[in-house]
């Protein structure tokens, strides 16, 4: 019996291209959830992020990839060129956003107040400043995965992560 839990990603990728179904299911149970919450806190939107899931996941089924690259970098790549063609075609908005969260209320835990005023200030910022502030205080990837991700130096990602933030600094002292 093999042990799909401890297995890496690529394993997972080659035994799905060999024809194993649940390889790939063990793949999308591990890096959907994560994958979902980015899309999310990028579009601000549950639905337009779902089909960047779907369409991310299916590219991955669809694809033939080798061992050089890094899986996980590759499928946040796919799924941020997405969230780029919809920022493009729609400009989702955070209404739609608002809209969705007050349909999960049933979490009693969760502050939808404070997850409503993130997502506004996220939206404040453009999006090569958000995207890189995203992945990395909510995936909490390093800044060189960050780069993978988005195929740019190093130095632009910090470059944009100092922007970023001091911009966020800025919208909340001038909230004050």
């Amino acid at each position: 019996m093999i042990d799909y839990s401890s297995t890496d990603l690529f394993t997972l990728y080659k035994w799905f291209k060999e024809g194993d179904e649940r390889a790939f299911e063990t793949l999308y149970n591990r890096l959907s959830s994560g994958l979902f919450n980015y899309c999310i806190r990028l579009l601000g939107d549950w639905y337009h992020a779902e089909d960047v899931l779907v369409e991310t996941f299916t590219k991955l089924a669809n694809s033939n990839l080798d061992e050089r690259g890094n899986l996980k970098a590759w499928l946040y790549r796919v799924a941020t060129n997405a969230c780029y063609t919809l920022f493009r075609k729609s400009k989702v908005e955070l209404k739609s956003f608002e809209q969705q969260l007050q349909t999960i209320k049933q979490n009693p835990g969760f502050d939808f107040t404070e997850e409503l005023r993130v997502q506004r200030l996220l939206g404040e910022l453009p999006e090569y400043q958000r995207i890189v502030i995203v992945l990395k205080f909510y995936e909490r990837m390093a800044y060189q995965d960050i780069a993978d991700v988005l195929c740019c130096p190093l130095g632009t990602v910090k470059s944009r992560m100092h922007q970023g933030l001091k911009k966020l600094r800025e919208i909340i002292k001038d909230e004050q």
